[in-house]
C-alpha cells in the first residue's frame, strides 16, 4: 500500500511541476510579444518569409512566435496554417534587433523519403 501512495505521489508531483514550467513559459513568451519593439520584428519576420518562399499568402497568414531575445537577436519560429502548411512544418528565423534576418531555416516535419 505504501508503494502505491509513494508512486501517485510521485506522479502528482511531476505534473505539478511540468504545470509551473509551462506556465514561466508562457510568461516568458508573453513577455517578449508585449516588448515595443516585437511589432517591427514580426514585419521583418513576415517579408522575410515572404522573399524566400516567394508566397505572401503564407507569409501573412503565417503564425509568428518569439522564443528567445538575447544579445539583440530574436528567435521567431513562423509557422503556417493548413492550406499553405504541413502540420509540424515551421521556420526558425533569426532576426538582430534593426530587423535585420540573419538566419532562415526551414524545417519540415514530413520530410520525404
Amino acid at each position: 500500500m505504501s508503494i502505491r501512495r509513494t508512486i501517485s505521489f510521485a506522479g502528482l508531483v511531476v505534473l505539478l511541476l511540468t504545470g509551473c514550467a509551462s506556465n514561466r513559459e508562457l510568461q516568458r513568451v508573453d513577455a517578449l510579444r508585449r516588448d515595443p519593439a516585437w511589432p517591427v520584428i514580426r514585419a521583418a519576420a513576415e517579408m522575410g518569409v515572404a522573399r524566400h518562399e516567394g508566397d505572401t499568402r503564407w507569409s501573412s497568414s503565417a503564425y509568428y512566435t518569439a522564443t528567445a531575445h538575447t544579445n539583440g537577436v530574436w528567435v521567431i519560429v513562423a509557422s503556417g496554417a493548413y492550406p499553405f502548411n504541413r502540420l509540424g512544418d515551421h521556420i526558425d528565423i533569426l532576426i538582430r534587433d534593426g530587423g535585420e534576418v540573419v538566419s532562415y531555416s526551414p524545417s519540415l516535419a514530413h520530410q520525404p523519403r
